[in-house]
């Protein structure tokens, strides 16, 4: 009987190691997780994927600031009027920046809200930082039209790399590379709605003079 009480008694002992043991195994892992998330010198592009867009606006401030733009500053989180984060760039240039953290390929309204958003912060410069793979054609000629330059995923993968090297410089050079040349003719965009007889139609209205 009483081998039975020590052998019960030593299992409890054993069960109540065993729940220590994971508790602080535990706490250790959502210490390491979040050390992780949160030292930018550690984050990934996959650490990047599960932030929320405001989220990565936070830490491309961080980013940014590390990168040796000391003045970098957010916008507030609303009526930003389009633009995320002001910086000066090595040339002393005030560049506003839009910080687009999603999957699918980015559209037109990234590049029309940033170009907006130069004129009012009266910025010399605009970019659009993304994690997008892809960017519609449309975009494209609207960023060569309007000299807004597009850090996509590819560059900014690149970029953690090189910032985690301590090769600033380089990281600095995609940052702050120029707007992507790409042909387009805006008279395309345009319908003629030429009067005939008289009569001037368009959709649903018309006018005879």
């Amino acid at each position: 009987m009483q081998d039975s009480l020590i052998s019960i008694e030593m299992i409890g002992i054993m069960l109540v190691g065993v729940i220590v043991f994971l508790t602080i195994a535990g706490l250790i892992f959502v210490y390491i997780r979040k050390k992780k998330r949160f030292d930018v010198s550690k984050i990934s592009i996959t650490d990047i994927d599960r932030m929320s867009g405001h989220e990565f606006e936070d830490y491309l401030y961080v980013l940014l600031v590390g990168l040796g733009y000391d003045d970098t500053c957010l916008t507030k989180k609303s009526r930003d009027f389009g633009a995320d984060l002001l910086f000066r760039d090595q040339s002393d240039q005030e560049t506003v920046v839009q910080a687009k953290r999603i999957t699918e390929k980015m559209g037109l309204d990234a590049v029309q809200e940033i170009y907006a958003a130069k004129a009012y912060y009266e910025a010399q410069k605009a970019i659009v930082i993304t994690t997008a793979e892809n960017i519609s054609e449309p975009c494209k000629k609207l960023a060569a039209a309007t000299h807004v330059s597009i850090v996509k995923r590819k560059e900014l993968i690149e970029v953690i790399r090189l910032f985690k090297k301590g090769r600033i410089e380089e990281a600095q050079a995609i940052i702050e590379m120029p707007y992507e040349e790409v042909s387009y003719n805006s008279d395309l965009s345009i319908e003629e709605h030429k009067p005939q007889r008289g009569l001037i139609k368009a959709g649903e209205y018309f006018y005879r003079g």
